[in-house]
């Protein structure tokens, strides 16, 4: 692929920063991306920095820059690197992200002012720049409020919605939306992840309309807690229930990847299991694409340099239809 395209992928967790590596890996240097990153996080380092400064939780932004990133690995690794005592275990990137929220003028502001200092290009933005809470009103009346406590909550989750409800997209997502050629959807948390991104105001409908080609790839492992016994349809259906149905997306890619049984067992220890890929849809679009997409290792994640490629290559033919 030769001609520039502008890329929105939207997400968080591991699964966005894997996209965006990927995507500048092999996409021409004159394409654009623009990352839209949850901004609901309250567990863990994020959440403490957000509870006790007020800022934006800097994680997911933290690792997207880390992604997109033109410095040393040092500089990589520095930005990860997580001192034990007085910070309480906050890695550097984190605290350098909750500083220059404090101190610019806005959040956009703060984000941009680190990527200048990584030498990144593309675009990171917050889903919104509003304090928010993820809800999830539950299969059993319930509703849990919390991103890290959802996946807690016992009981399967029938939608997600974030509080307040009236909180606004961050300056420049929708516009974002409205300009791009291609997004990608996932993979990440489905719901704690792409749909809080997804349930801010006006975002889902901004990616509805959009003329963009949609590209959603399917989580290789359910989540315990958040997709117990999903299979690609079951992802498939929340997406669905929050207002973008299938018939919305281009691609939905999902992984073949065979998975040793070692990693299996582990993974099955904590309640996650494979998400099968080998399902059929009562009509098109979607276009299913499979595809051997693991990187190895202990750990069940996307491979930038196996899922990059096949990004682009739709990308392309985006650029064939226009």
């Amino acid at each position: 692929m030769e001609e520039p395209v502008r890329i929105v992928a939207l997400g968080g967790g591991t699964g966005l920063p894997a996209v965006l590596t990927g995507l500048r890996r092999y996409l021409p240097a004159s394409s654009s991306i623009t990352a839209i990153v949850t901004a609901a996080d309250d567990g863990g380092s994020s959440g403490a920095l957000r509870k006790e400064y007020g800022v934006l939780p800097p994680g997911d932004i933290r690792n997207c820059l880390i992604a997109l990133a033109r410095v040393a690995p040092e500089v990589r690794a520095a930005l990860q690197y997580r001192f034990d005592g007085g910070v309480a275990q906050h890695p550097v990137g984190n605290l350098l992200l909750a500083a220059l929220d404090m101190v610019a003028t806005d959040e956009v502001t703060a984000i941009r002012l680190a990527a200048e200092l990584l030498g990144v290009d593309d675009l990171i933005l917050p889903s919104t720049t509003q304090r928010v809470h993820l809800v999830a009103d539950l299969m059993d009346g319930r509703s849990v409020s919390g991103e890290s406590e959802i996946p807690r909550s016992g009981a399967p989750i029938e939608r997600v919605r974030i509080d307040p409800p009236e909180a606004a997209a961050a300056p420049g997502v929708l516009e974002a939306l409205h300009a791009a050629d291609v997004m990608i959807l996932g993979p990440g948390s489905l719901y704690t992840s792409l749909l809080a991104t997804l349930v801010v105001p006006g975002v889902v409908e901004a990616v509805t309309r959009s003329r963009a080609v949609r590209i959603f790839v399917c989580n290789s492992m359910t989540e315990p807690g958040e997709t117990d016994g999903y299979d690609v349809a079951g992802h498939l259906r929340a997406l669905a229930a929050h207002g973008l149905p299938s018939e919305a997306l281009e691609y939905v890619i999902v992984n073949t990847t065979p998975i040793p049984s070692k990693i299996l067992a582990r993974y099955a220890v904590e309640g996650a299991r494979p998400v099968d890929p080998d399902f059929v849809l009562p009509g098109e679009p979607p276009a299913i694409v499979r595809a051997d997409l693991l990187e190895p290792g202990p750990k069940v994640r996307h491979a930038p340099d196996k899922l990059g490629p096949i990004l682009c290559d739709l990308a392309a033919r985006r650029l064939e239809w226009a």
